[in-house]
């Protein structure tokens, strides 16, 4: 098992230790805890962005439709294929 020393605000310390006394924990118990939802909720996040399923809508347009009514919003694209052209 490894060790991480790590130096805290005295506020954060004092808050983790009335919440260990609380809920009759160690300050290792309620640190660890926070560690493995930090990096579980994490993965959670990473694996929904790696889908790419961020969000749906529903639309009864066509997708070249939609893609066309986007760039026309987007000036961007407009000076950008003056610049090509």
């Amino acid at each position: 098992m490894g060790k991480l020393i790590v130096e805290l605000p005295d506020e954060i310390h004092n808050e983790i230790k009335k919440k260990a006394t609380l809920y009759h924990q160690t300050i290792k118990d309620i640190v660890t805890e926070l560690l493995e939802d930090y990096l579980f909720k994490s993965e959670e996040k990473k694996e929904i962005k790696e889908t790419g399923l961020c969000g749906k809508w529903e639309d009864i347009r066509k997708a070249e439709a939609i893609i066309q009514d986007i760039k026309g919003h987007r000036k961007w694209f407009e000076r950008a294929g003056r610049k090509g052209a």
